[in-house]
């Protein structure tokens, strides 16, 4: 994308609108700018390849330059961006072996918290867990919307995000989380067809039962099976969109 031409009309009035609500800066702490512009991102408000100004992310926030460029470069070790000397901050446009990457990170994680949370989790947080997963159920059977996929992705995250605080580790509990967070994650569910979220919506009961049952090794080895079908729908994806014409 050219540097020149990545903020028009459209995306400015965009940005506002995602952050209008935000409160005066003399009254929120540099984290909220932070969030602000990490949700943006999450949102696809963005291009990969765009660059980002500080003077108009500070002016749209209605905040000084100094707590926008302190969130690039937290954004920038997080990997949302990245930052080109002589030209700027721009947002990050992932590769096949960035998702690669991330999946088999999430691989040698995940599944060990789930088998750690299977002799741990609470019951109230087990029947959370079926709650959503019921929930995740009903969504395949709708019609695949915009609003269909925002749903199933609010689910998911909470159905994994309790999974995996089951656990008690906070430190991998927050590594994953730092990985599960980028827009690379959320294109997973706009990756799936019907049937894998079907078949998606059925390894979560599983799971749910696993934990129930108190079984470590069935907690892990289903987790690592739906990890494992990410993974495919994402790279299948990938294939069908970069084949030759």
């Amino acid at each position: 994308m050219n540097p020149a031409h990545s903020h028009n009309g459209t995306s400015r009035a965009v940005i506002s609108a995602a952050l209008h609500t935000i409160t005066p800066e003399t009254s929120r702490p540099g984290d909220d700018v932070y969030l602000a512009i990490k949700r943006a991102l999450a949102g696809n408000e963005y291009g990969a390849g765009q660059y980002l100004r500080e003077e108009q992310l500070a002016k749209s926030l209605g905040v000084s330059r100094t707590p926008v460029r302190e969130a690039l470069r937290r954004l920038d070790a997080e990997g949302w961006v990245e930052t080109r000397p002589n030209y700027g901050v721009r947002v990050k446009a992932w590769t096949l072996q960035d998702a690669r990457e991330i999946f088999e990170s999430r691989l040698l994680i995940e599944p060990y918290l789930a088998g750690r949370a299977a002799l741990k989790i609470e019951p109230a947080d087990i029947e959370r867990l079926r709650t959503l997963a019921d929930a995740m159920l009903a969504i395949t059977h709708r019609p695949s919307t915009a609003e269909s996929c925002e749903a199933w992705f609010t689910a998911n995250g909470e159905f994994h995000a309790i999974v995996t605080a089951a656990a008690n580790n906070a430190r991998l509990d927050r590594s994953l989380k730092s990985m599960k967070e980028t827009p690379l994650i959320k294109w997973t569910f706009d990756a799936y067809s019907d049937e894998d979220r079907e078949r998606s919506a059925r390894q979560h009961f599983e799971i749910v039962l696993a934990l129930e049952q108190r079984n470590a090794a069935w907690a892990e080895a289903i987790t690592r099976c739906h990890i494992m079908a990410a993974e495919k729908a994402v790279l299948d994806r990938h294939e069908r969109e970069h084949l030759s014409p």
